[in-house]
């Protein structure tokens, strides 16, 4: 009896044994696919008050080598932790990115927004809001929402205008037409306006479904990595293009 009780406890520990490796193994990330990782976001990036906070190429993070990384998700938007070797040890870097053209953006550590450009420009808005905006500027413009959904994103609902504005990281990153109230400034479509409007105004590069306008039809490009989105009788604005 005590001699398969030894073998059971034995089984049990080479199992937890091989867990363990597999978990470990699971963990890591060749080095050579970290630093391909970052190649998605080389470059200078710079912070809201123009100072550079950020240079990535070649390997290296602000003259730093890259050495490791872990948790790496998504390809572009994507997200991971980069590790590099500073003189006094190591130092571990999450950074997450998104959008593309004038909107492409690097979130440091979950707080910090970063940009490649300078001059942040923007091609479409809404009642004046655009993409790249931040809360308070949303509401130093609309005023108070009329509701809040915090869920997965931010989102600042303005019913009485036909509006709502989504955030990621106290960005904005989606802009939906909810109603009539409200149209896109450069253009004057709406929600009401035909496929055909806005396949002359914008160009896109396939045409649209009429019969298709409130179901999900893919993102429509606009240029200067801005995308329309149509369905649920609303039109979104957003930087993603997924």
């Amino acid at each position: 009896m005590k001699s398969k009780l030894r073998l059971f406890v034995c089984m049990c520990f080479s199992f937890m044994c091989l867990f363990s490796a597999l978990t470990v193994e699971a963990a890591q990330m060749p080095l050579d696919l970290v630093i391909r990782a970052s190649q998605k976001v080389a470059g200078d990036w710079y912070d809201a008050s123009g100072n550079k906070v950020l240079s990535i190429s070649n390997g290296y993070i602000n003259g730093c080598r890259i050495v490791d990384g872990a948790d790496f998700v998504g390809g572009y938007p994507g997200a991971g932790v980069f590790i590099i070797q500073e003189a006094q040890g190591r130092k571990a870097i999450h950074l997450e990115w998104l959008g593309n053209g004038e909107h492409r953006t690097l979130i440091m550590n979950k707080k910090s927004q970063l940009t490649n450009r300078l001059q942040k420009e923007h091609y479409e808005s809404v009642r004046g809001v655009h993409l790249g905006m931040s809360r308070q500027q949303v509401i130093d413009l609309l005023g108070a929402p009329s509701s809040s959904d915090v869920r997965g994103r931010e989102t600042l609902k303005y019913m009485d205008l036909g509006l709502s504005v989504s955030l990621d990281h106290n960005m904005v990153t989606v802009i939906t037409i909810t109603g009539k109230g409200s149209h896109f400034d450069k253009s004057g479509l709406g929600t009401d306006a035909s496929m055909i409007d806005y396949y002359n105004f914008y160009q896109f590069n396939r045409m649209p479904s009429e019969f298709s306008k409130n179901t999900f039809q893919g993102a429509f490009s606009i240029g200067h990595g801005e995308y329309i989105f149509f369905g649920n009788n609303e039109v979104s604005l957003s930087v993603y293009s997924n």
